[in-house]
């Protein structure tokens, strides 16, 4: 058999732990607090009651802003959201704010001053991310109707509301001495890459935001978006627009596209203008045409929400002299418009059937050339025919 020499076990220190590492940083910390507040406790008592009275302070200072704001800023936009930013300062932050204004001003344990200035840094980054974050969404609000049924408006909140918290989050870290420099290298770069493998979705994301803000149209209102295509927004969704077109069918426009048109909001009318042409005969008598614009003014005035432009006579036409009449009608629905031009229209009928003036429909003549080319009217070679069929009866 093999001898077996006996191996000595060697007197090994146990490894510290991480509970043990913590406990060795904690007790003495927790010891050195402890003994300033017995030691000290008429100075520790002191700066306590000196932070409770700039923490009162500090409550007055919020409400003595809110006041001011409510009363200098002029813009009623700006000033309750102004006023809503400053009533979201929290409690915790105006308490730990206070703790941090008094805390040099005795000589408590550097430990327990360390301790409050990093609640502090906390605090104050978080406190600041809620003002931006309620500055942000409440002039959203603002410029956006109806936001609570929109799906493009509801995801802005949330980028919005992810970029401020990303960027406190990353500020902290910064504060507290951590070197961000990689993390915020791989964000752009994974930022870059993104926005590539997605422009077009991209595009009309930031066309539905500029929708939202620009507001060229809004949900309800009619657009004509296309040449002859009519229609009503129905929805302005993340990649597209929605639109009821008058013939019934729901037409589904890339929002990148739309804004790119010319888009005409049809619903923006106050008043609508309406331009007529028509013609009459070359026949029609000086006098006749003289009468025209009186004879338009009134027959404009007798139609229902309708006031006269003008009226002239505005060209030679190929087989008619060419009449041009504006009036208004003094109401922005489609359908009254309508009615009123129907009006005019038939009241323009009776008027110069009234009067004996034709309307004007095309004419065509044909002309005959003699044998010298010399152009002959048809009327002259009907007329002499007539004649020698006279002569020869």
């Amino acid at each position: 058999m093999p001898a077996r020499f006996p191996v000595p076990l060697l007197d090994a220190a146990p490894l510290p732990t991480e509970a043990g590492l913590l406990d060795e940083q904690l007790t003495p910390a927790l010891r050195s607090v402890a003994g300033w507040l017995v030691n000290d406790t008429a100075e520790a008592l002191t700066l306590l009651a000196i932070a409770a009275g700039v923490f009162v302070l500090l409550l007055l200072l919020q409400r003595i802003a809110q006041a001011l704001v409510r009363r200098a800023v002029p813009s009623p936009l700006w000033r309750d959201q102004f006023a809503h930013a400053i009533g979201r300062t929290g409690i915790w932050f105006l308490l730990l704010a206070a703790f941090r204004l008094v805390a040099g001003a005795g000589q408590p344990p550097q430990v327990l001053v360390g301790f409050i200035v990093f609640l502090f840094t906390i605090a104050a980054v978080v406190q600041v991310a809620l003002w931006v974050q309620s500055l942000l969404m409440g002039v959203l609000r603002a410029r956006s109707e109806r936001a609570e049924d929109d799906t493009a408006l509801a995801l802005m909140r949330g980028l919005l509301t992810a970029a401020v918290w990303i960027i406190a989050f990353l500020t902290l870290l910064a504060n507290l001495g951590v070197n961000i420099t990689g993390l915020i290298a791989g964000l752009g770069i994974g930022g870059i890459a993104i926005g590539l493998a997605a422009q077009g979705v991209l595009a009309d994301l930031f066309a539905a935001f500029s929708i939202l803000f620009d507001k060229p149209f809004k949900r309800g209102d009619a657009i004509a978006y296309e040449p002859g295509a009519v229609g009503v927004v129905e929805e302005i969704g993340i990649k597209s627009t929605r639109i009821r077109a008058l013939s019934g069918e729901m037409v589904i426009m890339a929002n990148a596209k739309l804004l790119s048109a010319t888009v005409a909001n049809l619903a923006t009318f106050e008043r609508r203008r309406v331009v007529l042409r028509f013609g009459v005969p070359y026949e029609t008598s000086p006098e006749q045409l003289e009468a025209l614009p009186g004879l338009a003014r009134a027959v404009v005035e007798a139609a229902p929400r309708s006031s006269f432009e003008r009226c002239h006579l505005v060209g030679f036409g190929a087989s008619a002299i060419d009449v041009e009449l504006v009036f208004l009608v003094e109401d922005p629905g489609l359908e009254a418009m309508l009615e009123a031009r129907q009006a005019v229209i038939l009241g323009l009928v009776r008027a110069l059937a009234a009067h004996d003036i034709p309307f004007a429909y095309p004419v065509q003549v044909g002309m005959i050339a003699g044998p010298d080319g010399r152009v002959i009217d048809p009327r002259e070679v009907e007329s002499a025919h007539r004649h020698r069929g006279a002569r020869s009866a």
